[in-house]
């Protein structure tokens, strides 16, 4: 190796200021030039590939021309200092050392090295919205360059051009500056600049909505980075290829892409390029309705591009946060958002953006139901739209206008604009708006052509499907379908009025508990197989949780408020990092949506049972009644209102005796005159209408909306409906058919878990009870009680019984929890186990409450069991009396033991209660889901 090109390696590597004035003193003027040539070199070989090696020869430069007062050093020093301002996301003093660099060329005449440095100096000109200034940059340079035929700087200089061209939304000539470039670069053999030349090609082939081409270019440009090294490029070639992916609907690759190239970039320090990947990140939960998820990230986002001068990109990210808002009915948060947004993208001078808050304000003024306001602004968005090339957003302002006609009443222009939008959009692989545009047709038809309405609807659920079902995690598949339930509902309405009950049965299953039918029938293991760095990252997070949840339990009061904080940031953090690895990696695959069959459904209820289906359309309820050989359907039973008035006054009934009986002697039989009372009105609600059809039978009930609060096995007339059937409950027919599906062995051994806390002080005699009763049974109580230990020992039992505090966290249901010796187990931690348990039950507080998202997806402490493979759950609705959940457990398991099933065993429990006319807050809160 050349002994400049040793002296500069040293002085690059060299960790301290005064290593490096060790190694050049001594160093030969004539020396120290060609060292600092050298240094410059070993900058522009590494920084797209190792930024941090670009730094270090910017601080050995400083030292350089600190040593020696040559003004060609010096030159040399302002420029490596710009790109390594650059690589950090310091973009103005990035312009300002590249500028100084510059003119110091000039005065040295050496033209072309100050023209190269012009090449560099777009870059931060253009971030920091520079716009005109790059562009005149830009131009100059590319004259020097022609005039000296400097085919590699030249190229650069185009390669630049059409970068800025493109934030302005004028594809078509960036184009033409990059065909220009690549051409340079290919004549003379330059891989990485060609390769960077792709990228920007593919970039606005997918703005043209030519992603066929787009994908070839991409293809081309990540095989030629991989092979070349060239780490910061193949982040941005990821980056952009997610972009893609977004733009056609291909919501999974989107997620791993994005995934990855944010990883590296944050790998390799690149703060500004790291903000824009979360900002992707960001647009394509927006897409998929994880709309909090992305609300956080815009926030936190948004001010880290306004710190780092991204101008163009912060008012993306504000545009996209007054979306974010919108979607949460915050309305005033969404207009301050869309004003900000607004400033920045008039400041860019950027129409394209402009456009698009302005219709996110459409969007704001059809919530408020100002539809001609709403109109004003999508045609002013569209104007704005004739001056750029973005084909998606003119699409989108299409179908809004579309939609906004459609809701003015003016069905008939509605239905030609929207039906070229369609048209288009199918053209162009915009799936998520041929969606909208399809729901929207549908409902401008329904009531006048219901035959017609219902193919659009049809077609609108076949394109759901296929952009759902390749989604890496629950989560993701769950917002997805979140915000398009219509058209199911809407189908399931026309079969109905058809009077064709089956087809409106099986479509209302389609879209009920769909995740977890999914999670249900999947392959694999639980959990996903993500980067082993996250994995670690998760699992240290997961530790620290616990540790906060075990303090919790003993904490003073001055020190509760930090404690509650601390594991309310590591909720987030185990959330965040759980969405990362489930964006990049694979986990259990899924049998896929196979039609739902009604037939083997009522085989499997058979003659004994009667499964009781309840749906809500427009808050009112009604219910399905499906037996073996017959299906019925009973329409405006009640309303949502009706049963969560009632629901509130049961609960406060039983409020009364949530401390026990004994100072309330006197007037228990009043009080449970009273909650009786609530229990008949609901009957009278709920069942009466279906008591004729339901005959004698045991009940399956599928809840719907607030019905899955109600204790349905408590209603009563004379007597309750659990004194004449068993009663058990599913979230979904589908749900039930797979529990009951599959073969129930009888248990050869127990897991009890018991760990007392003030409100639950019979644990322990309760878990001493059961270890009698359930042979060869394993305790765990007191500090062996702990998450390690049921971690470890709960998949290889047959029943597990957990008597502990249960915890129910509607902010956050997936961190619903169960108290152990040492912290919680949530139900992240159940959702990520494989479980043997053919039963399980909580005997603990609030153990059956689930928040229920839309499509009657429950989320609590019941999906993480049944998603860890538990056949039958027994779970409560609230808070137990410690003493009667002691006794009803224990004649549950008796019951058990001499051959019943679990609703079976449940009921008869229960009816020792009732037969000592015993209010029924002490016996009713338990259900069984399950067979």
């Amino acid at each position: 190796m050349p002994e400049n090109r040793c002296i500069a390696e040293l002085l690059a590597a060299a960790p301290r200021e005064r290593d490096r004035k060790r190694i050049v003193r001594g160093l030969a003027a004539e020396s120290a030039i060609l060292v600092a040539r050298e240094l410059k070199a070993i900058c522009f070989e590494s920084w797209t590939t190792e930024p941090t090696v670009a730094r270090r020869t910017a601080l050995a430069l400083k030292t350089l021309a600190g040593t020696y007062s040559d003004r060609e050093i010096g030159a040399l020093a302002h420029w490596v200092a710009g790109i390594a301002a650059l690589t950090s996301g310091k973009l103005a003093d990035a312009a300002n050392e590249l500028g100084r660099a510059h003119d110091a060329f000039l005065g040295l005449e050496m033209k072309l090295d100050g023209a190269n440095t012009l090449v560099a100096t777009m870059i931060p000109l253009a971030l920091l919205g520079r716009y005109a200034e790059a562009v005149k940059t830009g131009k100059s340079a590319l004259r020097t360059f022609e005039l000296f035929d400097d085919e590699v700087s030249a190229g650069k200089v185009e390669k630049n051009l059409g970068n800025i061209v493109a934030r302005y939304g004028r594809e078509s000539d960036a184009e033409r500056y990059y065909l220009s470039a690549r051409a340079r670069f290919a004549k003379i053999g330059d891989l990485a600049e060609l390769t960077m030349a792709d990228n920007s090609l593919a970039n606005t082939y997918a703005e043209l909505n030519d992603f066929h081409r787009a994908e070839e270019f991409y293809a081309s440009a990540l095989a030629n980075a991989r092979s070349e090294g060239m780490r910061v490029t193949e982040a941005e070639i990821e980056a952009s290829m997610g972009r893609l992916a977004l733009f056609r609907g291909r919501f999974d690759d989107a997620l791993r892409l994005l995934e990855f190239s944010r990883q590296k970039y944050e790998t390799l320090g690149m703060p500004h390029q790291t903000a824009i990947a979360e900002l992707e990140i960001a647009d394509t939960y927006l897409e998929l309705n994880l709309i909090d998820e992305a609300a956080a990230i815009y926030e936190r986002v948004a001010e880290t591009l306004k710190r780092l001068k991204l101008r163009g990109e912060e008012a993306r990210a504000r545009a996209n946060f007054g979306k974010a808002a919108l979607h949460r009915n915050e309305y005033r948060k969404a207009e301050n958002e869309l004003g900000k947004a607004a400033a920045l993208f008039s400041a860019e001078k950027d129409p394209t953006g402009a456009a698009g808050a302005k219709l996110t304000e459409a969007e704001l003024e059809i919530g408020r139901n100002d539809l001609r306001q709403a109109l004003k602004l999508i045609r002013d968005a569209e104007r704005l739209l004739k001056r750029g090339e973005n084909g998606r957003l003119k699409l989108f302002a299409a179908w809004l206008r579309g939609e906004t006609l459609r809701l003015l009443g003016d069905v008939p222009r509605a239905e030609r604009v929207l039906g070229e939008t369609l048209d288009e959009a199918l053209r162009n692989e915009q799936s998520n708006l041929a969606i909208a545009c399809l729901k929207s047709l549908g409902d401008a038809v329904v009531k006048s052509d219901p035959k017609l309405a219902k193919g659009r609807y049809r077609r609108a659920v076949r394109l759901i499907e296929s952009l759902r079902a390749p989604l890496p995690a629950e989560e993701f598949q769950m917002a997805f379908l979140a915000d398009k339930l219509a058209p199911y509902q809407s189908l399931a309405k026309i079969h109905i009025a058809e009077n064709d009950l089956p087809n409106a049965f099986r479509m209302i299953e389609k879209a009920r508990a769909r995740t977890l039918v999914d999670a249900l029938n999947a392959d694999g293991e639980n959990g996903v197989a993500g980067d082993s760095k996250l994995s670690e990252t998760l699992a240290g997070l997961r530790e620290e949780l616990n540790w906060f949840y075990s303090r919790l339990n003993r904490a003073e009061a001055d020190s509760l408020a930090e404690i509650q904080r601390e594991i309310r940031r590591r909720e987030r953090s185990i959330a965040n990092v759980a969405r990362q690895i489930g964006s990049t990696g694979t986990g259990r695959t899924s049998k896929g949506p196979a039609d739902f069959d009604l037939r083997r459904l009522q085989a499997s209820v058979g003659p004994d049972r009667a499964l009781i289906e309840f749906v809500e359309f427009d808050n009112i309820i009604s219910a399905f009644v499906l037996k073996n050989d017959g299906l019925e359907y009973f329409p405006d039973l009640t309303t949502r209102d009706e049963v969560l008035a009632l629901l509130e006054g049961l609960q406060f009934q039983f409020g009364a005796l949530r401390y026990g009986t004994a100072h309330l002697a006197a007037f228990v039989p009043q009080l449970k005159s009273r909650a009786d009372n609530y229990l008949s009105k609901l009957f009278d609600l709920l069942f009466a209408p279906l008591e004729t059809a339901v005959g004698a039978r045991n009940l399956i009930v599928v809840p719907v909306g607030p019905v899955h609060y109600v204790p349905f096995h408590a209603l009563r007339r004379e007597r309750y409906l659990i004194e004449d059937r068993e009663v058990v409950y599913a979230p979904g027919a589908a749900v039930w058919e797979h529990l009951n599906s599959k073969p129930f062995p009888r248990p050869k051994n127990a897991l009890l878990v018991g760990f007392a806390d003030e409100s639950i002080p019979l644990v322990e005699k309760e878990i001493g009870i059961l270890s009698g009763i359930l042979a060869n049974s394993e305790s765990l109580t007191g500090s062996a009680a702990g998450f390690g230990a049921f971690a470890e020992k709960s998949p290889g039992f047959d029943i597990l019984h957990l008597a502990c505090h249960g915890q129910f966290r509607p902010d956050n249901p997936m961190f619903s929890s169960l108290s152990l010796a040492d912290g919680f187990v949530t139900v992240r931690d159940l959702c990520a186990r494989r479980l043997r348990a053919s039963v399980v039950t909580l005997s603990a507080c609030e153990t059956g409450l689930n928040t229920i998202s839309a499509g009657e997806e429950i989320l609590g402490l019941a999906r993480g069991f049944l998603s860890a493979g538990a056949q039958n759950l027994v779970l409560s609705l609230w808070t137990v009396n410690d003493s009667a959940a002691a006794g009803l457990m224990t004649s549950f398991y008796e019951n058990f033991l001499r051959g019943n099933g679990v609703a079976a065993s449940l009921r008869l429990a229960q009816l020792r209660f009732i037969d000592e006319n015993t209010h029924p807050y002490f016996w009713s809160p338990f259900i069984a889901i399950g067979r």
